[in-house]
């Protein structure tokens, strides 16, 4: 028997709703619904079932809301024969999924027989039922209130351009249609709403007060930004099925092209200027709606002091001695020539020259640097699981899997601001086997190229910790709520020619200690790949797909904290997920790329 308790999840993008046709009555539309399978079943758990069968997304795929927000409404008397005798009265438990963007439908022909992504209001006068009208309506509501403009959306100053301008404009929405179609959007930078040609990270962001100042200054934040939306579509590109070499190649072009005409458009007044100041933000990771739903200023209570029994917990690891009987492996950095300090430096101080200060290194110089400034990890090995190695996607795997043959680590370059500077980071990313799992290191350099303060994460957002030198004080926590900043050991001054080396669990891969040493090489040594890679992966027969899906995260990777954790707002808390949409605290708001990260919670002596 059906029990008369069920879910209603509206499924969405900033600009539309996914509707389905039912396939026993042709013509009534409505969202996802669906009953509880048994009186136990979580209303969440439900919502996500519901999701997967009906329309084969992930709710790991999006945000997904359960709003404070039921309906009771009479059972139609033709239907009553499948619920319990006596029940006449169903109530219905409201979800919402937020996606980036389309996913791909792959709906359940037994129960419904056609799909549709509809604007928000003609999606609400289609549906036959009212409730699912009014979540509708209310969901979008609660968008708009919120300030959610749809990325698609076109600047007034670019709308009514030139006519090269305005096609332009025409062939980016076109194209971002069948990016979105072809769920092969790319997550790493944010959308400008307004400035399809335009993409931004949380260091430009920042950088918005500095790119006011004048006009050199405008003009090298606009070009930053178009650098960035072009580094994205040539993932996409590469990843999209639909083209073949030659299409892909034009379309670049185009982007480069239009790109270069709609900047210029961007540039010309002062309206169009304030317009893209306005509107390059980055929107952070935490959901304020699920947050409220969760009643997070109760719930963060017991989540805060979760968090301090962790932190208690770790400092007892690095408190102890080591276990000399553990069968550790030291992984060294690959040969490389000496990269003195002075010569970082010079690399570092061409930021003096750059209108925005910001230290840009080639490919070359940043592997130079990389390396140079690379641990050592002294890994427990228990098992496959705990071998590192490069992701490759294999024949019909929805989740790219560790090839430990060969042992790597991924590199970029980063960047935090600092009382005016803008520092430079370099980030080593390692991926493990078995269930999929990722670890992050980071160095964060002062102007003269000495290590300032190294952090860590897993690649999920979880356990961020510091490690900082004594030339970064820890300021104290504004709220002792808070997920500030964990210290579990200071670091010594580091020299030149030492490295740290990162001591790593079985199992967890969680750090145990660092030590900085000199001369402490070993034979097994790492190979360093570009973090880039990971976006575009080669398949079977020529295709390419990312590691990670258009929310950021890495399919597959999905831990059941997630059902536990939401009421802080992070959705899928646990999964592994893309560089720039890493939330890294449950209580309070933190990422791993803020701009001022390092800046609130610590004093550098630069």
């Amino acid at each position: 028997m059906k029990l008369p308790f069920s879910v209603l999840v509206v499924v969405h993008t900033a600009e539309d709703v996914l509707l389905l046709e039912r396939a026993r009555r042709p013509g009534f539309w409505q969202s996802v619904t669906g009953s509880l399978d048994r009186p136990d079943e979580p209303y969440e758990a439900a919502a996500a079932r519901e999701l997967r069968e009906e329309t084969g997304i992930a709710a790991a795929a999006g945000q997904l809301t359960r709003w404070n927000v039921a309906y009771t409404f009479e059972i139609y008397p033709h239907w009553r024969h499948r619920f319990a005798p006596g029940v006449t009265h169903n109530t219905e438990q409201l979800f919402s999924l937020s996606l980036p963007a389309r996913a791909p439908v792959t709906i359940a022909p037994e129960e419904h027989t056609a799909f549709a992504w509809l604007p928000w209001r003609e999606a609400a006068r289609k549906c036959f039922s009212w409730s699912n009208r009014d979540a509708i309506l209310m969901v979008g509501a609660a968008l708009l209130a919120a300030g959610c403009a749809g990325p698609g959306a076109i600047a007034p100053h670019l709308e009514s351009g030139p006519a090269e301008v305005r096609a332009c404009a025409q062939w980016y929405q076109a194209l971002d249609n069948e990016i979105d179609t072809a769920g092969v959007r790319d997550a790493q930078y944010s959308r400008v709403p307004g400035f399809p040609h335009l993409r931004v990270d949380r260091l430009h962001a920042a950088l918005r007060e500095r790119a006011a100042e004048g006009a050199p200054a405008m003009r090298a934040f606009a070009e930053r930004l178009a650098e960035l939306d072009l580094e994205s579509r040539r993932h996409e590109l590469q990843n999209l099925p639909t083209l073949d070499d030659a299409r892909r190649r034009e379309a670049l072009r185009r982007a480069e092209d239009c790109g270069r005409l709609m900047r210029a458009a961007d540039l010309e007044s002062l309206p169009a200027r304030a317009a893209l100041l306005r509107a390059a933000q980055v929107p952070d990771d935490y959901s304020t709606a699920q947050r409220i739903a969760g009643l997070y200023y109760l719930t963060r209570i017991p989540f805060a002091a979760g968090a301090r029994r962790f932190e208690a917990d770790v400092r007892k690891v690095f408190e102890r001695e080591a276990d000399l009987a553990a069968n550790r492996v030291r992984f060294s950095p690959p040969l490389a020539a000496f990269t003195p300090r002075n010569a970082v430096a010079g690399l570092i101080a061409r930021a003096t020259f750059d209108p925005l200060g910001q230290p840009a290194l080639s490919v070359a110089e940043l592997e130079r640097i990389a390396v140079a400034y690379a641990p050592s990890f002294d890994v427990e090995i228990a098992g496959d699981h705990d071998r590192f190695g490069w992701l490759r996607w294999r024949r019909g795997s929805a989740t790219p899997e560790v090839d430990a043959s060969e042992p790597a680590v991924y590199v970029h370059s980063a960047y935090t601001r600092y009382a005016g500077d803008v520092l430079l980071q370099l980030v080593y990313t390692l991926w493990f086997g078995g269930r999929l799992d990722g670890v992050v290191w980071r160095v964060t350099l002062a102007p003269d190229g000495e290590p300032l303060i190294y952090d860590s994460m897993h690649a999920c957002g979880c356990y961020h910790i510091f490690f900082p030198t004594p030339r970064a004080r820890l300021r104290p926590a504004p709220d002792t709520l808070e997920d500030w900043a964990f210290v579990p050991q200071a670091l010594p001054r580091v020299a030149e020619g030492e490295r740290p080396v990162v001591t790593l669990a079985s199992g967890t891969h969680s750090i145990e200690r660092v030590s900085i040493v000199r001369d402490g090489e070993s034979l097994v040594r790492y190979s360093v790949r570009p973090y880039d890679e990971l976006r575009s992966l080669p398949r079977a027969a020529g295709v390419h797909a990312s590691a990670f899906g258009p929310d950021g995260i890495i399919a597959g990777t999905e831990r059941a904290e997630r059902f536990l954790a939401w009421p802080m707002g992070v959705a899928s808390a646990g999964a592994m997920r893309q560089w720039g949409r890493h939330a890294t605290a449950l209580v309070g708001r933190r990422h791993f790329d803020d701009a001022d990260l390092f800046e609130r919670r610590f004093e550098l002596l630069l």
